[in-house]
């Protein structure tokens, strides 16, 4: 029953067969890495894509980058308008895993400007990375490999962070729009590494909750979880790797 059904409705993992467990977690994770390459597909578009414009002082910016950096709302509704679209069809087989990695594809193309100013300033001299793009991306593949090996391993259930989580996170939210405001380097790096403890304990949290959750769960709906883990926990290195040594 469950290995037709799964990528519809959903299972109950814990009370699923080892057999159908270990089904449903190749296409979890199957879907997680696909996500991954059409996100760097995305963000490699908008780099490497059309002709520079000049702005500033004179820096030549690809135009798609540029797009996102000048019209940044439009493209964070642009953003967002893509997960809701993603969570409305997340349970009509063919099309979710569709709008998964077009959304994935869209996230690419919504971080390549932090990507291509982290890129500018290593070409500068003076970040903490020589090239914090390599080094945030192998950082967060190292740490959500260990976390995730962890919770497997273990077995342990991380449910009960799920309150503490969400309230950090709604901490961080606030704090990053308080930081909008605020111009100070150390204020910045907090919430940076902040944001790497927190997405690091979603990533046992929601691991967690494919071995032990009791609520039916579609592979999608656990795929686009980890991504945006990974995703954040990415982000928040390579803000710490491309600030300044001093």
């Amino acid at each position: 029953m469950y290995p037709t059904t799964f990528t519809q409705r959903g299972i109950p993992l814990a009370r699923a067969s080892a057999q159908t467990r270990l089904a449903f977690l190749r296409k979890v994770y199957g879907l997680f890495f696909a996500g991954i390459l059409t996100a760097a597909g995305g963000a490699m578009t908008a780099l490497y894509t059309g002709e520079p414009v000049l702005l500033g002082k004179g820096i030549a910016v690809p135009p798609l980058v540029a797009f996102v950096a000048q019209h940044f709302i439009i493209s964070l509704l642009v953003f967002f308008g893509g997960f809701f679209l993603l969570s409305a069809v997340r349970h009509r087989p063919g099309v979710n895993v569709a709008a998964l990695l077009g959304f994935t594809f869209l996230s690419g193309l919504f971080i390549a400007p932090s990507l291509f100013v982290a890129t500018l300033m290593a070409k500068m001299g003076g970040t903490l990375s020589a090239n914090p793009v390599r080094d945030a991306f192998l950082l967060a593949g190292a740490g959500f490999g260990g976390l995730t090996a962890y919770a497997f391993v273990s077995k342990k259930d991380f449910s009960f962070l799920g309150g503490m989580l969400w309230m950090g996170l709604l901490v961080l939210i606030g704090a990053s729009i308080i930081g909008m405001f605020v111009g100070s380097a150390v204020f910045h790096l907090a919430i940076a590494s902040v944001g790497v403890l927190l997405f690091g304990a979603y990533v046992l949290y929601d691991t967690s909750r494919l071995l032990h959750s009791e609520e039916p769960i579609t592979p999608v709906d656990a795929a686009i979880s980890l991504y945006l883990d990974f995703l954040n926990l990415f982000l928040f290195l390579l803000h710490i790797l491309s600030g300044r040594r001093d």
